[in-house]
């Protein structure tokens, strides 16, 4: 994958980031070819492989680029409890939904799992106090246990039936409840 700073090739990138998912919105990301997503950009084959390998790479490229964001956000913000990470979470998340649910609903959710847990679990978006946690080893499985909650937890809000919508607030509250953790003082009940 490219990752220069060439405007010529950032230009290109984005172009064929945006094709790859126009194309995902009708079409098999199985079925997709190169050609397709080439097709609908003024760029050349040759040019999609001098920046990306596969279309996963595609696939990877976008969601390092949304975890990113992710805890860039994150750093101005407060986060003292499982419940404010939460609705940091999935407030944020709801923004991308879409984008989410076209890798999902592609056979992707195990590269959205692992990009979350690898962004997630070493950042400082997870360091507030784990409940429980006695030791640097304790601490690390806590964590990775919310990371992994927090993802499952995505990916089937991503998928529930527009019969059954859930918010991003709704799904937030309900991670507080469902372990006992209050709001920070700054949010309140």
């Amino acid at each position: 994958m490219y990752t220069g700073s060439n405007p010529s090739a950032i230009r290109s990138r984005n172009e064929i980031v945006r094709s790859f998912l126009e194309a995902l919105e009708h079409t098999d990301l199985e079925a997709l070819s190169v050609k397709q997503i080439m097709d609908a950009t003024d760029l050349s084959r040759q040019t999609f492989y001098q920046i990306f390998n596969s279309k996963d790479e595609i696939i990877e490229y976008c969601l390092d680029t949304l975890f990113s964001g992710f805890l860039s956000h994150t750093e101005s913000q407060s986060v003292e409890t499982l419940c404010d990470a939460a609705k940091l979470f999935f407030s944020f998340f709801d923004a991308h939904r879409h984008t989410l649910e076209l890798f999902i609903r592609n056979g992707k959710s195990c590269v959205v799992q692992r990009k979350c847990r690898e962004y997630l679990r070493d950042s400082e978006y997870i360091r507030y106090d784990l409940r429980g946690a006695r030791s640097d080893s304790e601490r690390d499985f806590a964590a990775t246990f919310v990371v992994s909650g927090m993802v499952a937890m995505l990916e089937q809000w991503i998928r529930q039936t527009p019969s059954d919508p859930m918010t991003a607030e709704h799904l937030a509250r309900l991670v507080c409840r469902i372990t006992g953790t209050k709001e920070s003082a700054a949010e309140g009940d």
